[in-house]
């Protein structure tokens, strides 16, 4: 028989990956799933070669997974990839059905959402906006750098896979408002909305920025860019330099703030604004049957703590 080599057929699983055009962070965490069955392996003194797995070790594994993690998400998540990596060998004609699927494991818990409180929102924008008119050259571009990263979140309901790959492009005027353009890896492109506050933030940032680029010498595409107290570095902005940045929010405010506590508080925008539940679902990327359930709960339970505005 012949013989599969685990840590081969990982990496050309991968690549087949990045040859669809999945994004960096994708491949990375299947990546990073894999390494943790064959952990498992390595830890029971086997050897990597998978066609030696029986379905009594997939379901040996989905009980070292339940120990190790607390997140019946992150077992749910370690799984999935593990599935779709014997299905893609399924596809190469090495594996006749998947172990996998006969792996019970548990439901996906919904957290509740936790958006940030609208009073620090509102607080949270006119500090930003204050630092941006109050500083100069470099120091006022990174200032409104944050007041624009902050408007596409709360403003547009962007996650923080969309904000990394967004192009000056992507921002544009139609009839007086401007809308974005969201191009995930796995659907069609699609525009959202943004709130009025972004019109005055986003032309002044472009014109901003350009002195930026031409004043250190450097050019790119990206609408946002990655920079040091002194400098612009490179275009895009990462997910680590997102965090970094919403470490800096927290601070002014004496709060926790993240992009994903703000991103919620714009669905509890749009749901305060009476925006059909079809459309909300459709500006957050997601599949139709996707339950919007425990926004509405909290809303109509708490109107008031949940009843967000435009800034």
């Amino acid at each position: 028989m012949r013989t599969l080599n685990l840590e081969q057929y990982q990496k050309e699983f991968t690549e087949n990956l990045e040859s669809q055009g999945k994004s960096f962070n994708t491949v990375k965490n299947y990546r990073t799933d894999l390494n943790i069955f064959k952990g498992f392996l390595i830890s029971k003194g086997r050897s990597l070669e998978i066609n030696e797995v029986t379905i009594s070790e997939i379901a040996e594994y989905g009980d070292y997974l339940n120990k190790k993690y607390d997140s019946p998400n992150s077992i749910r998540r370690r799984v999935q990839a593990l599935r779709l990596f014997f299905d893609f060998l399924i596809r190469q004609d090495l594996f006749q059905e998947n172990p996998v699927k006969k792996m019970l494991v548990s439901p996906k818990v919904v957290d509740l959402p936790k958006p940030t409180p609208f009073h620090i929102i509102r607080q949270l924008r006119e500090k930003l906006t204050t630092i941006a008119n109050t500083n100069k050259g470099h120091e006022k571009l990174l200032a409104m750098r944050n007041v624009l990263l902050f408007d596409l979140i709360y403003g547009g309901g962007l996650k923080v896979s969309d904000v990394e790959r967004l192009h000056s492009k992507h921002v544009y005027s139609a009839k007086s408002k401007f809308r974005v353009i969201v191009a995930p890896d796995n659907r069609d492109p699609y525009t959202i909305p943004l709130d009025g506050s972004i019109v005055e933030s986003i032309e002044n940032y472009n014109n901003e920025l350009e002195k930026g680029k031409n004043r250190d010498k450097i050019d790119f595409d990206n609408l946002l860019f990655n920079g040091n107290p002194f400098k612009i570095l490179s275009g895009s902005l990462s997910a680590r330099g997102i965090e970094i940045i919403f470490k800096d929010f927290s601070k002014l405010v004496n709060t926790q703030v993240t992009a994903k506590y703000l991103r919620q508080a714009c669905i509890f925008k749009w749901l305060s604004q009476n925006t059909p539940h079809s459309r909300i679902k459709e500006w957050m990327g997601v599949q139709p049957q996707y339950s919007l359930k425990p926004y509405i709960d909290l809303l109509e339970n708490s109107p008031t703590d949940f009843a967000y505005l435009e800034i």
